[in-house]
């Protein structure tokens, strides 16, 4: 991405889900025997209101401490690291997860994992219980994010924990139901594991013999689906369209994860991480419930072969290793070929480019969205609602987008990302000795998170705030503003939440859920930075996307060598969880 559009992301993700604290009017905390502590975080007029009546409930009933803020802008993560680094810095903060490894590189923040067990004096006395605040309900990859060990660089896992998230932020589908249903496609509802029963086929959408069209909101639509329904709503294919355009998302991600590639792998023949986006060496899906043994790791039956895994393959299969076993696997088709990422990441470039345009030597643009000249400095909410786009990927903004299409007056929804699926000639889920031939659901989670500075002169009255901010209770009250998803699975899940229509919330909650479940960070939170990112990004998303450039001029530009050169100088190791 380049920096404008990372810093649209960064505002959209930040105003969306980074709630802060607001003072309180606690004139003089000392007076009444209590800590001030001082946070730092974003407040807008969204989060306000929610956020001073949650401060003002912690500082009411905590007997030590009490919460002052001093506001910031969306963004400003970014430059936390100086004051950071002072003697005197706030005793708690919001960070984006796209600067928390350099800053715990740096040895800015603390460790939280000893608030998870008991403290103990010498006489083996409690004082200072456990927290409470159950970890495993948060979503995993929330979490898992803020798990790092700087001497390793390894994320995850029981890594030491630095931070809590303060709500997440799926990546949403949303679609103009409107415009769906004026272009005479008739939108339902149903589960995937319901469809045959009710008389459906198990996709996203169809046409059925007699020529009617159906849009399942509960369903992944396939790559073909997905350009097949936006060529319905794109008027240089159809000219009743009631859009300009069918679809529009500036993230390659949902496509390339889908069949388990990445624009970022460790080459063990270079001992460094290279950008991979070009890699053009077929990705595998096991198969068979008895699942596969490939280089000496255990894959089972839906699986995904990691990058060093397929390679060993591609050189079996190449006659230069030799493994009776992998090729027995190939044949029986227990280790069944996907695209491969550049498979994927052609398809991405096609979709906004022309259809006299040459994107590789093989294969033309489909012109199905708009590139980004066109869309200029229009939000995606604005395609959406403008009648520009029918179908629209963006960070979880969902009250923005209810309010401006209710504005227009305009039936709107979510639905969950595509996925790369096949199917038989009955149009039935293709299966292979018996799984279904079907890639991962997959979407970034964007995640703002509280975290203390090791210079922080209160650091346990700073973990009972962020513990009380990202635990139930507060998470409940949060989830009612429809600016976040909750922490908690358990809360998330719930009739409670569900059930929430105020605030422009849309119906389809699931797709929420659907797209919070499978959430990973986004690449520019893989590494310390994402200035490896920035390199290449900036001509992705000019010359590239807009056809002026060929994917294959792309991937002999030297900013890949200069992105490959950059990626030498980074510690940590890419966290994709």
């Amino acid at each position: 991405m380049n920096k404008k559009l990372i810093a649209a992301f960064s505002v959209l993700q930040i105003a969306a889900i980074a709630f802060g604290a607001v003072g309180c009017g606690d004139d003089d905390p000392a007076k009444r025997g209590k800590v001030q502590l001082t946070l730092h975080a974003v407040i807008n007029e969204n989060n306000k209101d929610v956020m001073t009546q949650l401060v003002q409930k912690f500082n009411e009933t905590n007997a030590r401490y009490t919460v002052k803020l001093v506001p910031k802008t969306a963004g400003y993560s970014a430059q936390l690291g100086g004051m950071l680094k002072g003697s005197n810095p706030p005793n708690i903060v919001q960070i984006d997860d796209r600067y928390f490894k350099d800053y715990i590189n740096e040895g800015y923040l603390t460790s939280l994992d000893e608030y998870f067990t008991d403290k103990k004096d010498e006489n083996g006395t409690v004082v200072r219980a456990a927290s409470t605040l159950d970890l495993t309900d948060i979503w995993q990859s929330a979490v898992d994010r803020l798990r790092y060990d700087p001497q390793t660089g390894y994320s995850g896992g029981s890594n030491p924990l630095y931070g809590l998230p303060a709500g997440v932020a799926p990546t949403m589908m949303a679609y103009n139901a409107t415009a769906l249903k004026s272009a005479g496609v008739n939108i339902i509802s149903v589960e995937e594991a319901d469809a045959a029963q009710q008389g459906y086929p198990a996709k996203g959408y169809f046409t059925t013999k007699d020529d009617k069209k159906y849009f399942n909101n509960r369903i992944p639509m396939s790559w073909e689906e997905l350009v097949e329904i936006s060529k319905l709503f794109t008027r240089s294919y159809t000219s009743s369209s009631p859009t300009t355009y069918g679809f529009f998302n500036e993230w390659w991600f949902s496509l390339g994860w889908s069949v388990g590639g990445d624009c970022l792998e460790w080459d063990e023949s270079k001992n460094q991480y290279v950008m991979a986006l070009g890699e053009e060496t077929p990705n595998y899906l096991v198969t068979g419930e008895n699942g596969a043994q490939v280089n000496g790791t255990s894959y089972a039956e839906g699986e995904i072969l990691s990058y060093a895994d397929k390679h060993y393959v591609a050189q079996v299969l190449a006659g230069s290793k030799t493994d009776e076993a992998v090729n027995k696997y190939k044949q029986d088709e227990v280790l069944y070929e996907l695209p491969s990422i550049r498979d994927a990441f052609t398809l991405f470039l096609q979709m906004p480019q022309s259809k006299t345009n040459k994107v590789t030597d093989e294969k033309y643009g489909l012109a199905i969205s708009p590139t980004p000249t066109i869309i200029g400095n229009k939000s995606k909410k604005d395609l959406l609602t403008s009648n520009e786009v029918a179908f629209v990927v963006d960070n979880y903004d969902t009250y923005n987008y209810g309010k401006s299409m209710s504005a227009q007056r305009k039936e709107w929804d979510l639905c969950p990302l595509y996925q790369y699926r096949e199917f038989d000639a009955q149009g039935n889920l293709k299966e292979v000795n018996g799984t279904q031939i079907k890639g991962k659901e997959a979407g970034h989670l964007g995640s703002i998170s509280y975290a203390i500075p090791e210079k922080s002169k209160s650091k346990d009255g700073s973990f009972e705030f962020i513990e009380f901010m990202a635990g139930p209770e507060a998470q409940k009250a949060l989830m009612k503003t429809n600016f976040y998803v909750p922490n908690q699975k358990s809360i998330a899940y719930s009739e409670e939440y569900m059930s929430l229509t105020e605030n422009y919330f849309p119906s389809n909650k699931q797709a929420i859920l659907t797209m919070t479940a499978c959430g990973s960070v986004g690449d520019w939170s893989y590494l310390e930075d994402g200035e490896w990112v920035n390199i290449w990004a900036k001509v992705l998303n000019s010359d590239v996307r807009n056809g002026s450039m060929t994917l294959n001029q792309f991937f002999e530009h030297e900013c890949i060598a200069q992105t490959n050169e950059a990626l030498k100088g980074y510690r940590a190791k890419k966290y994709n969880g």
